[in-house]
């Protein structure tokens, strides 16, 4: 599949023209106030001014001039009055170039309601595969298009070509491009209506697991109607979980969720989980620990340093740095969701450097070395990861392999395995346009050597990606193949 980027000729005016290519309809959400190009100048300054004084590493893949450059022929762009949608889409390469996935620009809330909930919105979970789209469900109770099937074409247009335009105006770390696929495969509906397709109905060109292609007409669903139409199974997932399968003396760990708030909204304590979790190990004499952090993700590194406790055998900690380049609020503030504990705390946990940076005091305990735990299990461990683990979920990926005590299975995952911006966001709200800037504020440097190169997430030692064969019989062959490996090896 071919990525195309900025550089490679995905224009600023080929974006904006994006959302007239679909289907003619009835006015929408996106057809909403337009706004003349003087507003529109007059806010992206704004936010022109907040990126460069405030986030956390701007320049990392672009100069500044160009990154100025970029934001010029944007504002030049605007030359009649436009709404909300085609601003975002002015600024998308802009984006690219930051190449940030946490710096991002969100329509005005009650657009984005309306799209969520109330438009009709193509009824199918699909996953990417290679070039090709595979339905996962179909959002309905008709079920007729098989779970497994390969998209052919939606409206006319082939998957490949959906899933390729799609990807190329995705954001990603630098240049994680897998990330941009799984994007596309995570939101295809929302993204769809939103650059390509505002059509009530689809008409579905597929093949089947068995059988010949054919094609079906299925009727759009709001986010309201799948809501009613979906029944859940089972009742929720916990965001922890621990199962241990004694035919393969083996723990299987689930961490779907980094936030301390999700946990303890669950009932879990992370503390208690983890010393329960220690000791079931050593009573069920678990010879090997899987840890499966697939789409999980959460700003919380304290919850990766506590998870690695579990099995840490020599000193660790999750960064060797943190900077920031603003000790006080920004100039414009007042627009901004306001921050106040944090920059309460800027100038005093902060020391200036070079380059505008000022990084966390060596003292501080986040930098500290922690020494591993007396009852550290001392098995096999395997960790499980896929595009969407992100955040401190990836930064426990980088910590397990670096320190030599995990085999990572899976996928690329979803954060640069370098340094990575996020922790605390500023979102700044701009007064016409109604649009939300995210700005991160923290910029996170790793600790170790990255496996792969700089500009990628870090890379698993064992490639599996998702088999479209797992649709139709709706297993997990990852889970599977690493079980029958773990046997094989004991």
């Amino acid at each position: 599949m071919t990525f195309r980027t900025p550089a490679a000729g995905l224009s600023i005016l080929s974006l904006a023209l994006l959302p007239m290519v679909g289907s003619a309809q009835a006015r929408g959400p996106l057809e909403g106030q337009r706004h003349y190009p003087e507003h529109v100048a007059a806010d992206l300054e704004l936010w022109r001014s907040t990126l460069h004084e405030a986030h956390a590493d701007p320049y990392r893949h672009v100069t500044k001039a160009a990154l100025d450059r970029a934001i010029d022929e944007a504002i030049a762009a605007a030359r009649v009055p436009l709404t909300a949608a085609e601003v975002t889409d002015l600024l998308t390469p802009v984006l690219q170039l930051i190449g940030d996935a946490h710096t991002r620009v969100d329509l005005p809330a009650t657009v984005e309601r309306s799209l969520r909930e109330q438009v009709p919105l193509l009824p199918l979970a699909v996953r990417a595969v290679g070039p090709g789209l595979y339905v996962e469900e179909e959002l309905k109770g008709f079920r007729s298009i098989p779970s497994g099937s390969r998209i052919l074409s939606i409206n006319g247009r082939s998957a490949a070509g959906i899933l390729d335009t799609l990807a190329a105006i995705a954001l990603s770390d630098a240049n994680d491009s897998l990330f941009r696929v799984r994007q596309v495969e995570r939101d295809l509906p929302y993204l769809l209506y939103r650059h390509l397709d505002r059509s009530p109905t689809f008409t579905i060109a597929f093949e089947p697991p068995s059988g010949r292609a054919r094609t079906e007409q299925v009727m759009g669903l709001t986010g309201e109607e799948v809501r009613r139409s979906v029944r859940p199974e089972n009742g929720p997932l916990l965001p922890w979980s621990a199962a241990h399968h004694a035919d393969h003396h083996t723990a299987w760990l689930s961490l779907r969720s980094f936030h301390t708030d999700t946990l303890l909204n669950a009932g879990i304590k992370p503390e208690r989980f983890v010393e329960d979790l220690r000791r079931d190990l050593k009573r069920d004499r678990s010879r090997v620990l899987v840890i499966d952090v697939r789409g999980a993700a959460g700003s919380e590194l304290a919850l990766a340093e506590l998870v690695h406790s579990i099995y840490a055998l020599k000193p660790y900690r999750v960064v060797q740095d943190m900077t920031v380049r603003l000790t006080a609020p920004p100039k414009h503030y007042g627009l901004c969701e306001p921050l106040p504990e944090f920059f309460a705390t800027l100038a005093a946990n902060y020391l200036p450097g070079d380059h505008g940076r000022y990084h966390l005091r060596p003292d501080d305990p986040r930098l500290e070395f922690l020494e591993p735990q007396p009852n550290a299990f001392d098995g096999k461990v395997y960790v499980v990861c896929d595009a969407f683990t992100r955040e401190a979920a990836a930064a426990l990926v980088m910590m397990a392999r670096r320190a030599g005590r995990a085999s990572i299975v899976g996928e690329e995952v979803g954060t640069n395995s370098l340094s990575s911006c996020g922790g605390r966001i500023l979102r700044l709200r701009t007064p016409n346009t109604g649009l939300v800037f995210h700005i991160p504020l923290i910029r996170y440097v790793y600790e170790g050597t990255p496996r792969g190169p700089l500009d990628r997430g870090e890379l698993p030692d064992h490639v599996f990606g998702v088999d479209a064969r797992a649709l139709a019989t709706g297993r997990d062959l990852l889970r599977d193949a690493l079980m029958e490996m773990i046997i094989e090896l004991q």
